[in-house]
Order: C-alpha cells, then structure tokens, then sequence
C-alpha cells in the first residue's frame, strides 16, 4: 500500500484492512469494501498526483476509511484528518473505478465523523459555521456578506488582515466579486416554462449569470420563475461533514419547488450535481444544466437568426462536477459548436481538477494555485478570446490566477456568454 499514515498509537496501515470481525466504531463506511486496489485511480486522482503519497490517493483513503471504521484509528489523528480532508471531491476516481466504489458519498460521509469527532473543539469554528449556515438560509445576510466583501476588496483591507483565511479570501475572490443586479423573472411559478435554481453565490459572484440566462430564456421565448424560499443547495455543508445542515437546506428546497414536472435551470455545474443526488422527491430528476435544457430546446427547433455570428474563439473549461457526477461534458461543447462564428480551441495538458475544489482554493493554497496555474496555461494555450467554465468556484479561482495578466481572456460562464451572443444583447451588469 506505501506510506500511509500512522495512528495515534503509531501503527503503520501497511496493508488493506478487509473484513474484520471485529465491531465496527463508524458505521456508514462499508462500501469501502469495494475497493479491489487495483490502482487504476492512481493516474486520475489530483492531490495523489501533487503529493505523491499513499494516503492521498483514493485507495489510500479508502483504507483509512476502514481503519477509521473499525476503531483502529482515531478521528481525532491529524494525520488521519490531513488525508481525508486534503481530498478535492473531484471524484475523477469514481468515474474510473472498475468497482464502483461510491467514493463521493463515502469521503462526505468520513468527513461528517472528522466533524463529530474534531480533534481541539473550537469555539471560533463552531461560530463561524453558525454564521455561514445563517447566510445560507437568508439571502439579506448574504447581501450583508456581498456588500462587506466589495467594500472591503475596492479598499484593499486584505492588507490589514494577518495572512490566512480571511486575507487569501478577500483577495483571492477579488475579481469575481459583483453587485447582485435586481432579477425580473418572466413568469410565476405556476405557469413558468422553467424554474430557476439561484444558489447561494448570488449576492456575490453569479447574479449577473442568473440575470443573464433570464435574458436568454426570454429571447427563446420561454417563460421562467424563481420561486421563493429556496436556498442554497447544501454542496458546502455535505461535503464539509455537515450532514444535518445540509438535508434541512434539502427539505427547504424540496418545499420551495414542488412536485411539479417544470425543470429546474441550476448554472452552477456543482448546485446541478448537488440536486441532482437529492434523495427524496422530484428535484433531483428535474434538476438539470443550462447547458442540457438549451441543447434539448434547441434540437426542436431554429433559432439561427438570434445570434450574432462574428467569429469567435472559446476555450472550454470542463469542471470535475459536470465530467464525473452529471456526465455532461458532451452538451456544453456540442451547444456552442451549434452556434453561428463559434470555434473551440483545442484544450490538453491540463489535470484533472484545476484545484478550486469548493473551499480547497483558500485552505490549500499552494495545491490548488499550483493545479489552477497548469489549468489556466493549457486553456490559453489556444489563443481563445473567451474562456468558458460553468462552475462558479473555478471560475473565482482561475480569475485570480489570472490577475493582470495582459491579454488575458474574460472567463465567463455559459449564461453570460450566451447573453453576450444574442443579435440584441442584455445589458451586463458586470461589465465583464
């Protein structure tokens, strides 16, 4: 197995655990089971490929899962947490997996026992999760959160904070930080064509986008509501070990948008993922991307005339949610090949996840500006005009790679490029 790392009382993991008979301390972790250590994930996995360690590859963490499982390592060990919280969520393993091996779920759910178990209880994140939990729920405390951030960014008070979270925050979501524009949807719910799914970076990054694609949608001709009460999609709270946070985010949603057969637009390609793995009512099957709703819409119809065809050259960023959890790496890039003057750059050489990994951008900083870096390189390798990414966390870490970079591309998302496209286009509250 190589080098993996020790428990409390320094014994070495040399080997898969397998069956025990002995009792379980964990439960939740069996599927790990599965793995057969056939290494196939090897070559696929990002942090394995950055540290090169054992115990940050898939099967590596997978038998700390059944160590941790089994009661011969302690959730309180920091190498044990190093490992397991050190994982991007990229999910690449999976899709490869001759096993099966529900690699995502299980990593969720090893993190919820990290945070049950935490190895120095901290008032101060006990706090600050209550408080992002709040934001979550309430979108004024995200206008609250939105405006400080600005504020704070356009003032430069990253220079005033002692280096670490909150300085590499601010200044790493520096260029992506944009007043929330005012959405005027086109329907009520009950008689809308589409719903739309706002997520909880509206107040922050994505209301453009969502302005954006309501623009778009009323270009086809479709009518589009965003129904009220609905909340963010529970992705930072799942995939933190914060289970209980995230199904009372579910049941919110699930309330807010029905059993109806309307489909719900997320523009987020991790929101998408996120409904689409819902557990319970009709939100997971309707849940689908921008992307997928247009390519259907338009497969029925011309709609040629609407776009402007000036020649333009896109450089398509595919983020791990949309290759290796919704499977639709095929819809964006076959979408805009449909469209007037629109040519795709060849993109090669780049890793498998460009590091942003939900909050990975600002906790493991050195890893995920080292993956973004190569990311960014063989994106613009192409000479693009326009860089495309339909994740909103890849998009704020690749813009601040980026920086002042001359020449630099615009890297947008979906919606806003297609806005951008139309013969009379919406007006961006962005200016980018």
């Amino acid at each position: 197995m190589g080098n993996l790392p020790e428990s409390n009382e320094g014994e070495t993991l040399a080997k898969p655990l397998g069956a025990s008979d002995q009792p379980l301390r964990f439960s939740g972790l069996s599927a790990a089971d599965q793995c057969v250590h056939c290494g196939l994930c090897l070559p696929h996995c990002p942090t394995y490929g950055w540290h090169g360690v054992e115990g940050d590859s898939p099967r590596g963490r997978l038998t700390l899962m059944q160590g941790l499982a089994q009661g011969r390592l302690a959730p309180e060990s920091e190498r044990l947490r190093g490992h397991l919280e050190g994982c991007l969520g990229c999910r690449s393993c999976e899709a490869v997996c001759p096993a099966r091996v529900p690699f995502g779920a299980l990593i969720d759910r090893a993190r919820e026992i990290l945070d049950e178990h935490p190895a120095a209880p901290s008032r101060a994140d006990r706090w600050r999760h209550s408080v992002q939990h709040r934001a979550l729920l309430h979108p004024t405390l995200r206008s609250l959160g939105g405006l400080v951030a600005r504020t704070g960014a356009r003032l430069g008070a990253e220079r005033l904070l002692p280096r670490g979270g909150w300085e590499r925050s601010l200044a790493h979501t520096r260029d992506s930080l944009v007043p929330a524009p005012r959405l005027r949807p086109t329907a009520r719910p009950d008689e809308a064509d589409v719903l739309l799914f706002t997520g909880c970076m509206d107040r922050f990054f994505t209301g453009p986008d969502l302005d954006a694609a309501l623009h778009v949608l009323e270009a086809l001709g479709l009518r589009a509501a965003i129904p009220q009460r609905q909340v963010c999609c529970g992705a930072l709270d799942q995939h933190t070990g914060h289970r209980a946070a995230a199904q009372a985010l579910q049941t919110r949603n699930l309330e807010a948008f029905g059993d109806g057969d309307q489909p719900v637009i997320a523009l987020d390609s991790g929101c998408e993922a996120t409904l689409r793995e819902y557990p319970e009512g009709t939100l997971g099957r309707r849940s689908l991307s921008l992307t997928r709703f247009l390519a259907q819409h338009l497969e029925a119809g011309t709609t040629a005339d609407l776009w402007d065809d000036t020649p333009v050259r896109i450089a398509l960023h595919l983020p791990c949610t949309q290759r290796n959890v919704t499977r639709e790496a095929r819809e964006l890039p076959a979408l805009l090949e449909r469209l007037p003057g629109v040519a795709l750059t060849p993109v090669s050489g780049a890793p498998n996840c460009c590091g942003a990994g939900g909050t990975a951008m600002l906790t493991q900083p050195a890893m995920a500006d080292g993956l973004g870096t190569e990311t960014l390189q063989a994106l613009c390798d192409g000479t693009p005009d326009v860089i495309i990414s339909p994740n909103v966390g890849c998009s704020v870490h690749l813009r601040a790679l980026a920086g002042d970079q001359a020449d630099m591309p615009a890297i947008l998302s979906p919606a806003r490029f297609l806005a951008r496209r139309l013969k009379n286009p919406a007006h961006d509250p962005a200016g980018r």
